[in-house]
């Protein structure tokens, strides 16, 4: 993310936790809520605790669109779940379990990445290749005589694809060093998540 980018964002997130501050604790009229749950909120006695998870899903989720940090994507969805769980009577029919699901597919879909170098930046991030735009390099220690050396490999990226299917994504890496030994990686992500072949 660029400079310029960057303090957009940050504008942005400012502005929305100021807001959500405001229309939930400030705020003397209904706090932004609709009636209904307004008035479920009074008659529990875990109101503030339904109001900050409103706050922590709602700037989560914006934080994750702004920032593109993941992990904020779950902690966006377990209090979206926690607040389905405090605010509904749960009187089991289809509708219910139908509500859960496209929430559900709605958190999973949003942490899914869309740019092409996500997987790139997850091979980086995870293993000891350190990938640049048209070469990876591998750092490794060796032994050599009784003394530990690090040991710098060049590879060549000779395929790469990144696939995104809205609910999840696939990536593919195929590395050729010096010798023409081949090193290939493909993973799936899952909910923002990348899973390793």
């Amino acid at each position: 993310m660029d400079k310029g980018s960057l303090i957009i964002a940050s504008i942005g997130m400012a502005i929305s936790i100021l807001y959500s501050i405001y229309q939930l604790f400030i705020s003397k009229t209904s706090g932004g809520l609709e009636k209904e749950v307004e008035e479920k909120m009074k008659a529990r006695p875990v109101a503030n605790v339904i109001r900050y998870l409103i706050f922590i899903a709602v700037n989560s989720f914006l934080a994750n669109m702004f920032f593109d940090i993941g992990w904020l994507l779950w902690i966006s969805f377990f209090s979206a779940f926690a607040l389905w769980i405090l605010l509904i009577e749960h009187q089991f029919n289809f509708s219910y379990l139908i509500s859960i699901i496209m929430i559900l597919l709605i958190f999973l879909g949003a942490g899914v990445p869309t740019h092409q170098q996500s997987f790139i930046n997850h091979i980086t991030d995870s293993t000891e290749y350190e990938c640049l735009r048209i070469e990876c390099v591998k750092v490794s220690d060796v032994v050599v005589d009784d003394e530990l050396k690090t040991e710098v490999k060049v590879l060549s990226i000779q395929g790469y694809s990144f696939d995104w299917y809205m609910l999840f994504a696939r990536g593919e890496l195929i590395l050729k060093d010096e010798d023409g030994n081949v090193n290939e990686f493909s993973g799936i992500n899952i909910g923002g998540l990348w899973l390793l072949n």
